[in-house]
C-alpha cells in the first residue's frame, strides 16, 4: 500500500525552489507532488507533456513544467532562471530488454551513457554555480540497486549507475564546504512506468512477494518521494555523500538467481 505521509501538507520546504527531471509520471511525479505539498515551488522537466499533478496546496507550493529531453546538449534557460535550492536528477533507463554484453553495440553504450550519466553531469554543472553563490542546496541523484549489485543482461546500465554513485560521493566532498549536500537514492521493486509490477507479476505469483523482499512489496513511488523529501529538507542537514536504499531490503538480503530455463530472475517462483 502507498505511504501517503509524504503527501500530507506541511511547510517543510516552504520558500524552496526545486527542479525535478522526469517528473511527468511515476517516481518523478511523486517527488514533485511531495515537494509541492510541503510548500516548494517545483519546476518539472520532462520529454513528455506534464498533465495535472494533483497535490494539496495548503502549504502554498506549486508545480510548473518545461518540456525538455534531458539527452539534448543544452540546459533550458528556464531551469537556471528558476534558481533551485534542490535538484532531483531522476531520469534514467536501461533502454532495452536484457541482452548479453557481447551482443551490445557501441551506439547503445552511448545512449545508455547519455540517459544514465552524462545528462546529470550537464544539468548539475549548469545549476550548481547558482547553489554555490546562494550558499546552500541539495542535489539528489536517483540511481538503482543495480549500481551496487550485478544485473545480468544490463551490464553497461549497471556500470553507468555505479559511476553516478561515485560522482555523488566525490561531488559531495567537493561542494560540502559551500553548503551543498549531494546524496543518492537507489530504488528497487518500486512500481513504476518502466517496471509495472502490477502487470509484470501474474496474479498467482502475488503471494510470493514476501519471499522477494524482507518488507514484501511492491514499493510505491511515494516510498521514494518520502526519502527525497527528507534529503531535500533541513531534516537531513548533516547528511551528504550517501546512498539511501529504498528497496524493501533487497540490497541487503538478496540478488539474482539463474532460471533452469535460462536467464536470470530476482523474483523466483520456487524460493
Amino acid at each position: 500500500m502507498p505511504n501517503p505521509s509524504c503527501m500530507t501538507p506541511d511547510a517543510m520546504l516552504a520558500g524552496r525552489r526545486a527542479v525535478v527531471t522526469g517528473g511527468a509520471a511515476g517516481i518523478g511525479a511523486a517527488i514533485a507532488r511531495s515537494f509541492a505539498a510541503h510548500g516548494a515551488d517545483v519546476l518539472v522537466a520532462d520529454i513528455e507533456p506534464v498533465g495535472s499533478l494533483e497535490f494539496d496546496t495548503a502549504a502554498g507550493g506549486e508545480i510548473t513544467a518545461v518540456e525538455w529531453d534531458v539527452c539534448e546538449g543544452s540546459c533550458p534557460p528556464e531551469l537556471v532562471e528558476h534558481r533551485p535550492d534542490v535538484l532531483v536528477n531522476n531520469v534514467g533507463h536501461y533502454l532495452q530488454p536484457p541482452h548479453a554484453f557481447t551482443t551490445n553495440s557501441p551506439s547503445l553504450w552511448d545512449e545508455l551513457h547519455d540517459i544514465n550519466f552524462a545528462h546529470i553531469l550537464r544539468l548539475t554543472h549548469a545549476l550548481l554555480p547558482g547553489m554555490i553563490e546562494r550558499g546552500h542546496g541539495s542535489i539528489i541523484n536517483l540511481t538503482t540497486v543495480e549500481a551496487h549489485r550485478a544485473i545480468p543482461g544490463h551490464t553497461v546500465y549497471s556500470a553507468y549507475n555505479a559511476a553516478l554513485t561515485q560522482f555523488t560521493r566525490s561531488l559531495s566532498a567537493e561542494v560540502g564546504p559551500a553548503g551543498i549536500r549531494v546524496n543518492a537514492i537507489a530504488p528497487d521493486l518500486i512500481e513504476s512506468v518502466q517496471v509495472p509490477y502490477a502487470t509484470l507479476v501474474p496474479e498467482e505469483d502475488l503471494p510470493l512477494w514476501p519471499n522477494w523482499s524482507p518488507l514484501g512489496g511492491p514499493g510505491q513511488p511515494e516510498d521514494v518521494a518520502g526519502v527525497a523529501l527528507f534529503l531535500a529538507s533541513d531534516l537531513s542537514g548533516f547528511v551528504t555523500g550517501g546512498t539511501i536504499h529504498v528497496d524493501g531490503g533487497t540490497h541487503s538480503s538478496g540478488g539474482w538467481v539463474p532460471r533452469n530455463s535460462g536467464g536470470w530472475t530476482n523474483r523466483p517462483r520456487n524460493p
